[in-house]
């Protein structure tokens, strides 16, 4: 059996009463063997006490903390100066995981082509994606971590395809710098399992939620069409073993997201056990 930990990022918790430490400390009391992070701001602007604080969150729940999720929508910007803050931001991102000793990665979600591709020059916007990507991949591997880049199921986004991944990593052309294997992603794209086989060695993490096929969902496995089984062992068969972390958003009611990822956390352990890579 592989060793795969099963995890959840803490934007679940977000919007409900349980967002913060509560929500952290009910993931482990669910069974969640680890925790991500999104972190929607700039740790440049912490305090040294915030940043304390921020970091002894995680202690207090006796969760490893994997991976820090960062959003870089600005990284192509035509302004320089407002790219070179998002270069900027993600490097800091880097440095807030580096201090968590448990931390392998960030995950790393770039945009999409500006105006559709009809304004400005597409080649440009991707060799801009590239050197920050690059730069972001440099101070990772300073800090001993991983970059794991994100596929997006949007028709515009810089990673939306098998091809798209491949071809950015190859001109990164770092080894620390892999892919993030979306699976719900995956599925709403329409990749099938089999091109898992073209990640071997270049998977970073994972991310589990169900969809209805047709649009973007972060619901609990289950509640959606999406063919678990064949994506995971798919992933499986890569050699990958590491963490593959629930993602969700946006439940029917707030007052009930104790049950929601309760009901996800279940779901989702049955999956990786069938799939051998987590016991039961």
């Amino acid at each position: 059996m592989a060793n795969w930990n099963l995890g959840v990022i803490d934007s679940a918790w977000f919007g409900s009463k349980y967002e913060g430490l509560e929500g952290l400390r009910e993931s482990e009391r669910i069974g969640f063997d680890s925790l991500d992070y999104f972190v929607g701001f700039d740790p440049e602007a912490m305090t040294a006490e915030e940043r304390a604080d921020y970091l002894a969150r995680a202690e207090a729940t006796g969760l490893p903390v994997i991976s820090l999720v960062c959003t870089c929508l600005g990284l192509t910007d035509f302004n320089p100066s407002v790219r070179d803050f998002h270069i900027r931001r993600a490097k800091a991102v880097v440095d807030l995981a580096a201090d968590f000793k448990t931390a392998r990665n960030i995950c790393f979600v770039p945009g999409e082509y500006m105006f559709q591709k009809r304004l400005l020059p597409p080649e440009g916007e991707w060799e801009l994606l590239i050197d920050a990507t690059r730069q972001v991949g440099q101070r990772a591997a300073e800090k001993g971590l991983e970059v794991a880049i994100e596929l997006l199921p949007f028709e515009f986004a810089f990673i939306n395809s098998v091809d798209s991944m491949e071809r950015c990593l190859d001109d990164v052309g770092l080894d620390n710098v892999k892919a993030t294997i979306d699976i719900s992603h995956m599925w709403l794209m329409r990749i099938p399992p089999k091109d898992m086989a073209r990640f071997a060695g270049r998977i970073s993490h994972v991310h589990i939620s169900d969809c209805d096929g047709v649009n973007h969902g972060d619901l609990p496995p289950g509640r959606g069409n999406t063919p678990f089984n064949e994506y995971l062992s798919a992933i499986r068969d890569t050699g990958f073993e590491g963490t593959a972390s629930l993602e969700l958003e946006f439940p029917i009611n707030p007052d009930q997201m104790r049950e929601w990822v309760g009901e996800a956390f279940t779901s989702t352990a049955t999956l990786l056990s069938d799939a051998g890579v987590r016991p039961n």
